[in-house]
């Protein structure tokens, strides 16, 4: 059974995304900030940081983001795909939405292959770190859902066995 959501836990989606996808860009802009500060809007601060307007391009993204994650793993949208290809789906519009920003911010030179492979990269990384996350949260989860489980079959067995005794001393 699916818990409802709420607002704020979209917002949540939302800003962990965004937290997540900013400290990364941090971390790059310390390694690779001031060669790429000539080629791209994302480093124009060089190793200084990054620019508020980049940031809510960034945040932009991560809405884009949570809708998809909406749109391709609730079954109140698309009921019929499997799992892999909302992944599939869901992947393929985030490149898309990344690739329009790119072209739009000029967050990197579209003609440049070696662009293109660190974004695919980076990209390849992240979503690799966001998926071992997400499995362990689902192992931890369903750990605490098993112990659940276990302690409610105990009680419900220690009842049965009170009822029993009750019934026999009746007679």
């Amino acid at each position: 059974m699916e818990e409802r959501k709420t607002v704020f836990d979209y917002l949540g989606q939302v800003m962990g995304i965004f937290g997540f996808s900013i400290f990364i860009m941090s971390v790059l802009c310390l390694f690779v900030g001031e060669e790429a500060q000539s080629v791209s809007t994302i480093y124009a601060l060089g190793k200084e940081g990054i620019s508020v307007e980049t940031m809510m391009q960034f945040l932009g993204v991560s809405v884009c983001i949570t809708v998809f994650r909406y749109l391709f793993f609730t079954d109140k949208v698309i009921k019929w795909m499997s799992v892999t290809m909302r992944t599939v789906g869901m992947l393929s519009a985030t490149i898309v939405v990344i690739v329009l920003c790119t072209i739009m911010f000029g967050w990197f030179p579209i003609d440049q292959w070696q662009a293109w492979a660190s974004f695919l990269l980076t990209f390849e990384l992240c979503f690799a770190g966001s998926l071992a996350v997400t499995r362990l949260k689902e192992k931890s989860e369903n750990r605490k859902m098993e112990e659940a489980l276990r302690r409610i079959k105990e009680e419900k067995g220690k009842d049965t066995r009170k009822d029993r005794q009750a019934e026999t001393g009746r007679r």
